[in-house]
């Protein structure tokens, strides 16, 4: 049996970014591995992902004899990307902060405006235009006879505490999205968490602009 100690691929990855660092040079696969007493596919196969996230470089060696070249690693100074991300508490900061700011409805919805708009490709027909754009946000948005149901929201937990702020966000996408086509379809409005399950966005033709008397 192996007397080789128990560890986990995580901590695999950070022991061989920590021995390309302490290192004076480059290291080879078997320098890694019999420095941190891990199996050699293991090291090798860390370091490849140690290449791909841009955390270290390999660099060949030529040898004397033939075949292909043994490769050796040194680290690049970069932030390492395979930690977890906080998305949720970076919006809750947001939202928090733009609770306190007079017209913090305002600004969400020009917030959301520009990225509807930015999202939109005007190439397609409005509606089909409009359901891939909240389709990408993760809304399961599904088309209805008078506008577009949302089944989910990619934001619950910070809707149902600030739904003002977070649905004027949604608002804006939509906006976005039909600013982008120069549609006269409006939204009309925006109701949130109809019958518990869903949020349904109302669209309508906007009315023609009466023609004053020309007398």
């Amino acid at each position: 049996m192996s007397g080789r100690r128990s560890i986990r691929a995580g901590d695999v990855r950070e022991e061989v970014l920590a021995a390309l660092r302490a290192a004076r040079g480059p290291l080879g696969v078997a320098e890694i591995a019999a420095d941190i007493d891990a199996p050699a596919t293991t090291v090798r196969f860390h370091l490849r992902t140690l290449v791909t996230d841009g955390l270290a470089d390999a660099e060949p060696v030529p040898g004397s004899g033939p075949g292909r070249p043994r490769l050796v690693y040194r680290p690049r100074r970069a932030m390492d990307p395979s930690g977890p991300r906080n998305y949720g508490i970076l919006a809750e900061i947001l939202v928090g902060a733009l609770d306190g700011v007079p017209d913090g409805e305002r600004h969400a919805t020009e917030a959301g405006r520009e990225w509807g708009a930015r999202r939109s490709v005007p190439t397609k027909s409005v509606l089909d235009d409009m359901i891939a754009v909240l389709d990408e946000f993760g809304f399961a948005p599904e088309a209805a006879c008078d506008g577009v149901l949302l089944r989910r929201c990619p934001f619950l937990e910070l809707a149902q505490q600030r739904p003002q702020l977070t649905c004027s966000v949604h608002r804006g996408i939509i906006q976005g999205v039909l600013a982008s086509h120069r549609t006269d379809l409006e939204l009309t409005s925006l109701e949130a968490f109809v019958d518990g399950d869903h949020c349904l966005a109302t669209l309508s033709r906007a009315a023609a602009p009466s023609r004053g008397d020309d007398s």
